[in-house]
């Protein structure tokens, strides 16, 4: 979301390396050599208002101060399936995972019973969910509209080169190149859970590698994995598409 810091170039890598499955049915996570993405489509309020009882109060309450019923939508949905996978990788009830958040609106688990790293982020009508073990991850889905100040936005949080990739790009495919550009952006910032003031350099002991993800029709997402070691392989990448509900 607006705004977001400027980082150096972004990493990536070839689609080729992200396998899909369609569906639902979960497969245990591998150890530190694999990653888990689930997206999944935000479903209609009544279906999960009845699910209130798996949240906790404080997040009721975040739920309650959304005034735009849309939001508040997205919020529960993400929230709700969170807690869901949660409890699908760790056989804890969904509502028994004290699921906290920092000062950057990060969530996280406290005093969590084995090492699993998450992250979520929801735009119009999706949700997506990664999980992982032991390192920490970031990704980030975003609904391709049209960006009416593209240039005045790029100047300011772009660098030079990405600037020109843009002004270069042809009108009708521009919002998905400053989507996709904004998504891996977004995802390592969500990963290493800098707010802005702490945006302008990483943690000096890891490293990222930003993964741009070929999502439903209509959005792009990226995905951020941290790395201990310079030269080591990224994990393999599983995407569960799951755009039924």
């Amino acid at each position: 979301m607006l705004p977001y810091p400027q980082f150096s170039e972004l990493s990536g890598s070839n689609f080729s390396e992200v396998a899909v499955a369609t569906g639902g049915s979960l497969q245990p996570l591998s150890g530190k050599s694999e990653v888990h993405l689930w997206l999944q489509t935000v479903p209609p309020l009544e279906k999960l208002l009845p699910q209130l009882g798996l949240l906790s109060p404080e997040e009721c309450r975040r739920a309650e101060r959304l005034q735009l019923p849309a939001d508040r939508r997205r919020f529960l949905a993400g929230r709700l399936g969170l807690r869901s996978l949660l409890s699908r990788y760790s056989g804890i009830p969904p509502q028994g995972i004290p699921l906290d958040h920092s000062s950057t609106g990060k969530p996280y688990w406290r005093d969590p019973p084995l090492p699993l790293q998450f992250n979520l982020s929801h735009s119009h009508e999706r949700v997506l969910i990664g999980l992982r073990w032991q390192y920490r991850i970031g990704v980030d889905l975003e609904w391709v509209r049209p960006v009416l100040r593209w240039q005045r936005i790029a100047q300011r949080y772009f660098s030079a080169a990405e600037q020109g990739r843009l002004a270069s790009c042809p009108a009708p495919e521009r919002d998905a190149l400053f989507f996709q550009m904004w998504t891996q952006k977004e995802a390592l910032l969500k990963g290493t859970g800098r707010g802005l003031a702490g945006s302008r350099a990483l943690d000096g002991d890891s490293c990222w590698v930003t993964l741009p993800l070929r999502v439903a029709g209509g959005y792009v997402a990226a995905v951020a994995l941290e790395i201990r070691k310079d030269g080591e392989e990224a994990p393999a990448v599983r995407l569960y598409e799951d755009v039924d509900g």
